[in-house]
C-alpha cells in the first residue's frame, strides 16, 4: 500500500449499528410524518419484524403504509406500482426493509417523491431536481452493502437488461440501522451468497484503479472480517457473534466500494444475472477466484496483504506464494459454503459467452486493475464453464 494520501470524497449515512438497535427507530424518526414500508413478501412478516416496526412507530404516534410487494430482481414496473401507492399514501418519509433488491427498490421512492411525476419510469435519464423525503435503511442480509450506497440496480425490461437506473448522491439513507438479530432469519444459502457479495465487493475495491486512502482502509477490514466469519454465519445461522460480525463486514464493504469503486466481476454479473436469471451474489461468487487469477500479476502484493489479514500459512512465502494461497483459500471456502463454482452449473453454456461478453460494460468495468478486453472476458468465461 502506498504511503500517499490519496484525495477523496466520502458519503454516508447516520448509522446505528448493533444488536437490538431495530428498537431506536422511533426516536430517530419520531418528526417525519406516516411512513411508508417497502418490504419483500412474507419472510419479515413471519419473522415478526414488520409488525415490530409497525409497534415501535405507533408508540410515537406514526402512521405506517405497507407496500409488501417486492421480488428479489425487482422491476421498473414494480417501482412504478410502489410510486403511486407512495403519491396515494401522503408519506413523509420511506423505510425499506430487505435485502438488497428491497432497497434498491425503496431509494428512488423516497429520492423521487418531490419531482413532478407521475412514474418512476418517466424520470429515467432525468436529473434530480430537488432532495426528496428520508429513506430509512433496514438490510436483512449481510452482503450488498445497498444500505450506504446512491445508487440502485433494476431490471428494466423492455431494454432486457438490469442496472443502475439511477447513481446520485441525494440517493443515500438518511439513516441505516444494522441489527445483527434481523439477518439471523436468513436462511444458508442467502447468508452464503450475500456474503459472498460482500466479500467480493471488498476484495474488489481494495484493488479497484478508484480505491482510496479511506476504502483501503475500510475494505482491507472488511475482507479480514468477513473471510474469518462467513463459513460459521452459514453453518449455524443463530450464531448472534457470527451474524454481528457478518453485517459489521458487509456494512464497511459497502462503505468502501461505494467510495472506492468495484471491478470485472460486476461487470460481467450484471448481463449474467439478467440474462439467466442468476442470484447476485451467486455469480459474483463463481467469477472471484477467476477474475483474481486473471488480475494476480498486477494485484499480488494486494493479494499477499489479503492473505496475511485472513491468517493464512504464508510465512517466509513469497509474494507470488501469498497470492496463490488466498486464491485457493477463495476456491475452498466457495466450496465449502456450497456456492457453484463453474458457469455450467448455472445452465450456462459455451454459445451463451458472446451474448455476456457483448453486454459486459460500466464503471466497474472500467475501474479493473487489468484492462479487461472483450477477448479477455471471453477467455475468463471460457475458463470457468
Amino acid at each position: 500500500m502506498s504511503n500517499q494520501i490519496i484525495g477523496f470524497t466520502f458519503r454516508s449515512p447516520t448509522i446505528i449499528f448493533g444488536r437490538n438497535s431495530l428498537d431506536s427507530i422511533g426516536s430517530e424518526v419520531r418528526d417525519f410524518g406516516d411512513a411508508l414500508l417497502i418490504t419483500g413478501k412474507s419472510a419479515m412478516k413471519k419473522a415478526g419484524f414488520t409488525d415490530k416496526i409497525e409497534d415501535l412507530l405507533k408508540k410515537v404516534n406514526i402512521n405506517t403504509h405497507l407496500f409488501d410487494k417486492i421480488v428479489p430482481e425487482p422491476t421498473l414496473e414494480m417501482l412504478d406500482d410502489c410510486f403511486q401507492f407512495a403519491k396515494e399514501s401522503k408519506i413523509g418519509f420511506v423505510i425499506g426493509l430487505g435485502g438488497g433488491s428491497v432497497l434498491d427498490a425503496a431509494k428512488p421512492i423516497a429520492a423521487l417523491y418531490k419531482e413532478d411525476i407521475s412514474t418512476v419510469s418517466e424520470f429515467m435519464g432525468k436529473e434530480f431536481t430537488k432532495p426528496g423525503i428520508p429513506f430509512i435503511a433496514i438490510p436483512t442480509t449481510s452482503g450488498t452493502g445497498s444500505e450506504v450506497t446512491k445508487n440502485s440496480v433494476i431490471k428494466v425490461k423492455k431494454e432486457g437488461k438490469k442496472y443502475s437506473i439511477f447513481r446520485d448522491p441525494l440517493m443515500i439513507a438518511k439513516i441505516a440501522i444494522l441489527d445483527p438479530y434481523i439477518t439471523a432469519t436468513m436462511p444458508p444459502k442467502i447468508t452464503a451468497a450475500s456474503g459472498m457479495d460482500a466479500l467480493v465487493q471488498a476484495i474488489e475495491c481494495f484493488v479497484s484503479l478508484k480505491a482510496n486512502t479511506i476504502s483501503d482502509l475500510l475494505s482491507i477490514n472488511a475482507i479480514e472480517i468477513i473471510g474469518k466469519n462467513l463459513k460459521q454465519a452459514v453453518e449455524d445461522g443463530q450464531n448472534i457473534d457470527a451474524r454481528e460480525k457478518m453485517a459489521y463486514g458487509s456494512l464497511i464493504s459497502g462503505l468502501a466500494f461505494s467510495n472506492g469503486g468495484l471491478g470485472a466481476i460486476h461487470g460481467l454479473a450484471h448481463p449474467i444475472g439478467f440474462q439467466h436469471d442468476v442470484p447476485h451474489g451467486v455469480i459474483c461468487a463463481l467469477l472471484l477466484p477467476y477474475i483474481m487469477e486473471f488480475n494476480k500479476d498486477i494485484c499480488k502484493e494486494r493479494f499477499a496483504l489479503m492473505a496475511e489479514k485472513l491468517d493464512l500459512d504464508v510465512k517466509n512465502k513469497s509474494i507470488q506464494e501469498r497470492a496463490d494461497k488466498l486464491i485457493n483459500y477463495i476456491r475452498n471456502l466457495i466450496e465449502e459454503i456450497n456456492l457453484p463454482t463453474k458457469l455450467t452449473e448455472l445452465n450456462i453454456k459455451k454459445s451463451d459467452i458472446s451474448d455476456i461478453v457483448k453486454d459486459t460494460k460500466g464503471s466497474s468495468l472500467n475501474a479493473n486493475p487489468r484492462k479487461a478486453t472483450p477477448e479477455f472476458l471471453t477467455e475468463i468465461l471460457m475458463s470457468a464453464l
